[in-house]
């Protein structure tokens, strides 16, 4: 799954889910403001749904829900924390490089424009990068 937003002049891929995770507009759902992302499958996938009203009645069916949704937010922080200090400290080689070492099957299942798009550089320096790499 592919979260992303369309401004005036291209289409900027925020994240890219793996399998087993959630994926959401995590200001729209906790906020009810807006959805400013778009969501879309890559691949065949089984996605599951939850409206707001039954999001918020989770807790009377699930008595540790709450702690288990601030470990979520918390979770969603610290990689959008992660994120953040990658693009302030990392070459745009570096971080290529790291995704590539934790996520390798996703080089094989995304388009790689999306994957650059992420990774905050053009399609071009990313097949730069790559053209330099050795096969693995």
């Amino acid at each position: 799954m592919r979260i992303y937003v369309v401004d005036d002049k291209r289409e900027v891929t925020q994240w890219i889910s793996t399998p087993g995770y959630f994926i959401t507009d995590l200001s729209a759902l906790i906020f009810q403001s807006p959805a400013r992302w778009n969501i879309q499958a890559l691949t065949d996938c089984n996605v599951y749904t939850i409206n707001r009203e039954n999001y918020n009645n989770i807790g009377k069916v699930l008595p540790q829900w709450h702690e288990l949704e601030k470990l979520f937010i918390a979770k969603c922080f610290t990689i959008l924390e992660d994120r953040v200090y990658t693009f302030l400290s990392m070459t745009a080689e570096e971080r290529y490089n790291m995704l590539y070492e934790h996520n390798k099957e996703l080089f094989q299942l995304v388009p790689q424009q999306y994957i650059a798009s992420m990774l905050g550089m053009t399609p071009e320096t990313m097949s730069r990068i790559r053209a330099k790499r050795p096969l693995s």
